[in-house]
């Protein structure tokens, strides 16, 4: 909630910053050496963030304006997909006959899937194990989709707060905007997206699934998308946009609070099947 009240102080009371970045107080800091720093001034300052009085405390956060940069990751995180999916592809043709076609399987079931739509919020059971996707041919196949997705978002900036993927997105937003290109609707920010799903272990996680961490916040405050290998795709900061990360990272390992699967076997051969037909 206070996070949520801090991005609509900036529209609301600081209309003529369009983007706006956190700034953690450090020793020594105050208002006037911080407006400095950020080309602004204490009142506006004091305003954006609510603030009755000029005392800070180390630690303390604080918004701040910022500025549009140009994503640096993005474009080097969509060749990494592709060519991941295409290695995939190669395992494939390798396994030859021992795999049935995808193909033969999406277009037999279709009719079966077209009115159903499986999601944890309203199907009390349904394949959560997501076993479909040990096989080469389907993860391959929802890794290009994915992919095809993060195109999209090549030339988005991180804005924290921001939801509008022309002018910029957040983790959550980010989250938000790529599931509902699979047709699931998630909540708004991560705090709230924690609460959806089923609960996945470390040791389990699927292509596909969410994985969570407790950054700036004592509750999940980001999370990203597994792509498998220990790797994950999230919007990371201003500076660098679309980026894949290492769970096993020393800054992900001890943040990490848990994960959460929202496609479930019968969904992911309704997306696969959607995206062949279109």
């Amino acid at each position: 909630m206070r996070r949520i009240l801090l991005c609509l102080s900036i529209f609301l009371l600081f209309p003529q910053v369009s983007h706006a970045q956190l700034y953690r107080v450090k020793k020594g800091d105050s208002l006037y050496k911080i407006a400095k720093k950020f080309h602004t001034t204490v009142a506006k300052l004091k305003r954006i963030n609510g603030l009755r009085s000029s005392l800070l405390r180390p630690g303390q956060r604080l918004i701040v304006p910022g500025r549009r940069y140009k994503p640096v990751n993005s474009r080097k995180t969509i060749a990494f997909l592709e060519q991941k999916a295409a290695e995939v592809k190669e395992d494939v043709k390798e396994a030859g006959e021992d795999i049935y076609p995808i193909t033969n399987v999406v277009y037999e079931e279709g009719e079966k899937l077209a009115d159903v739509l499986s999601t944890p919020l309203n199907v009390p059971y349904d394949n959560w194990n997501l076993s479909i996707l040990e096989n080469p041919e389907y993860k391959s196949a929802l890794l290009e989709i994915l992919a095809r997705v993060f195109k999209n978002l090549k030339n988005t900036p991180y804005v924290f707060g921001g939801a509008n993927p022309k002018r910029g997105l957040d983790c959550s937003s980010f989250t938000m905007y790529v599931y509902r290109k699979l047709g699931i609707n998630l909540p708004r920010t991560a705090r709230a997206q924690f609460n959806v799903g089923v609960p996945v272990s470390k040791n389990e996680l699927k292509v596909g699934d969410l994985v969570f961490f407790r950054t700036y916040a004592s509750f999940p405050s980001h999370v990203g998308i597994y792509i498998g290998n220990g790797k994950f795709v999230h919007f990371s900061s201003m500076y660098h946009g679309l980026s894949i990360s290492s769970l096993s990272s020393p800054y992900f390992r001890r943040r990490f609070i848990g994960a959460k699967r929202v496609l479930s076997e019968k969904l992911v051969k309704k997306i696969l099947y959607a995206q062949k037909n279109n």
